[in-house]
C-alpha cells in the first residue's frame, strides 16, 4: 500500500520553500512530502531524506529520481540528525519536516508485526537497525515494566491487568505472533470495555511500537538537533498522530520560544481538512505544528 502524504499543502505553506534551500525530510518514507518539496526547488536546492526503513528508501529513490535538485537519502535515525548532516557537509538547513509514526506500508504489512488486525510475527521494528523486537519486549520485560509501558505510551486504563495476563500467558508458551498477543489482550480486558470504543488491542500495540522504536526519546533528540542546525529564518514542521508525540513537540517549541530562539507559527494545532480526511482516513488524527527559527544555536556542524 502506497503511503499517502498527510497535510501536504499545509507542510509546503509552513516550510515556505525557497528554490535554493536545503530541506531535511527526517522521516522520508516513500518520498511523498519530499517530492512535493523537491518540485519547488531549483538545481541549486537540496533534499536530505532520512528513514530507518531501507525498503521505504528504495521507493523514495525511484520517486525522487526526476527532480532537478540534489537528493541525498540516508538510512538512519533522525535522533542522529547532527551526525548525518555533518557527514554530508550540511552545516545548516532551510527547513526540517518530521512526519511521525508508522507508514501505511508498515502498518498494513502483516510481516512487519504492527497490525492487530492481521496475524504476523510480533516485530514492530521500523528498521533493521532497531535491535529489540516487540516479541523480545513482551517475553522478557517484567510485569511492572510492561504495565508502565502500556500506561505511559498507550494510556491504557487496563495496563496492569494486561501486563499480568501477558506474563501468565508467556509462562505457558512464548508470545511470538500478533494474533497470540491480541487474544491475550482480549482475555484481559473486561467484556463491557471490549464492546465500546476502538479495537481493544489498539493502545497496547501503540505502546509497544513506541517502546520498541524509542520514538519519544528519539523525537526529543531529533527536534533539539533540528533547532540547532536550522538556518536563521528556517522552518521546522512536525506532524504528530497522537497526544504523546504532540505533547513533546508542543513542550519543546514553547521552551525554545521562551528563550527567543523561535517564533511559533501555529498558535493552535493545525488539523487536516474534512475533505482530506474523506480521501485519506489515516489523516484523521494528524496534528501539525510549526516554528520559524530566529537564531542559530549550533556551530559549524
Amino acid at each position: 500500500m502506497e503511503h499517502v502524504p498527510v497535510m501536504c499543502e499545509e507542510v509546503l505553506t509552513y516550510l515556505d520553500v525557497k528554490p535554493d534551500g536545503t530541506y531535511v525530510d527526517c522521516t522520508v518514507g516513500d518520498g511523498g512530502h519530499a517530492l512535493a518539496i523537491g518540485q519547488l526547488l531549483g538545481s541549486s536546492g537540496r533534499i536530505l531524506g532520512i528513514d530507518l526503513d531501507p525498503r521505504a528508501l528504495e521507493t523514495a529513490s525511484r520517486r525522487l529520481a526526476g527532480l532537478r535538485c540534489r537528493v541525498d537519502l540516508v538510512e538512519g535515525n533522525f535522533a542522529q540528525l547532527g551526525c548525518i548532516m555533518q557527514k554530508l557537509g550540511i552545516a545548516a538547513a532551510s527547513g526540517f519536516l518530521f512526519d511521525l509514526g508508522a507508514s501505511a506500508r508498515q502498518l498494513y504489512d502483516p510481516a512487519r508485526g504492527f497490525s492487530y488486525q492481521h496475524d504476523g510475527p510480533l516485530d514492530m521494528r521500523m528498521g533493521p537497525g532497531v535491535r529489540r523486537t516487540a516479541a523480545d519486549l513482551v517475553n522478557e520485560a517484567s510485569e511492572d515494566e510492561l504495565a508502565r509501558i502500556l500506561r505511559e505510551y498507550g494510556e491504557e486504563r487496563h495496563a496492569r491487568r494486561i501486563a499480568r495476563f501477558i506474563v501468565a500467558a508467556r509462562q505457558r508458551r512464548p508470545i511470538t505472533s500478533t494474533a497470540q498477543l491480541v487474544e491475550v489482550i482480549k482475555s484481559a480486558i473486561p467484556a463491557r470495555w471490549r464492546r465500546r470504543g476502538p479495537h481493544p488491542a489498539r493502545r497496547t500495540f501503540q505502546a509497544l511500537r513506541i517502546a520498541v522504536n524509542r520514538e519519544l526519546d528519539n523525537l526529543t533528540r531529533g527536534l533539539k538537533k533540528a533547532l540547532e542546525r536550522s538556518e536563521e529564518g528556517g522552518r521546522i514542521v512536525v506532524i504528530a498522530f497522537h497526544s504523546l508525540e504532540d505533547r513533546v513537540v508542543k513542550s519543546l517549541f514553547r521552551e525554545a520560544a521562551g528563550e527567543n530562539r523561535v517564533e511559533i507559527l501555529t498558535s493552535r494545532v493545525i488539523r487536516p481538512t474534512n475533505g482530506e480526511v474523506e480521501r485519506n482516513p489515516r489523516a484523521r488524527s494528524a496534528r501539525l505544528r510549526a516554528v520559524r527559527v530566529l537564531r542559530r544555536t549550533g556551530g559549524e556542524y
